[in-house]
């Protein structure tokens, strides 16, 4: 079974210890769990869930399952194009600066993806976008901040990471 484990782990800078510790297990089973060396029991699963505030089926993934290629792509939209593009945390700032000065806007996210939408009847030049991907917790108040300065949340993944789109001038 493949998980999101590490990453959620490190997007809280936390360490193999620390999360342990939260857990109440041993570094090693963190290490096994994030190596998909050791599925965890039920109950472990719920407390890793809990922790990260996300649903269990956000954080396992049954590779053997139809899941396996992840969230299916939303049905396509007359007067618009779709592309979804393979994203990785290296190049997902660069992927996201590309298709928004291309005119593309970012429709959703999930695990390796990033998907956009583009109206067919494209005024010249395309309206640009710009994006911003931020990590953690979101409060109501940065929320309501972002939205005042012209922000709109387009999705979020995991509870963790929280994407914003706005039109450019």
């Amino acid at each position: 079974m493949e998980n999101h484990i590490r990453r959620l782990r490190a997007a809280r800078q936390w360490t193999q210890a620390d999360l342990a510790a939260e857990l109440d297990v041993s570094r090693q089973t963190v290490n096994a769990l994030e190596t998909g060396k050791y599925d965890p029991s039920l109950p472990l699963a719920f407390r890793i869930a809990r922790l990260f505030g996300a649903a269990i089926e956000e954080i396992f993934v049954d590779s053997e399952g139809p899941e396996k290629s992840g969230p299916s792509a939303p049905a396509p939209e007359p007067g618009f194009d779709h592309q979804t593009r393979a994203a990785t945390a290296l190049n997902e700032l660069g992927i996201l600066r590309e298709m928004g000065e291309q005119g593309w806007e970012l429709t959703g996210v999930g695990l390796g993806r990033l998907s956009f939408r583009r109206a067919v009847a494209l005024p010249h030049p395309p309206p640009r976008w710009l994006y911003q991907r931020l990590s953690g917790s979101l409060s109501s108040g940065q929320r309501d901040e972002l939205l005042q300065q012209g922000w709109t949340l387009v999705d979020s993944w995991l509870g963790t990471f929280h994407y914003f789109k706005r039109p450019l001038p």
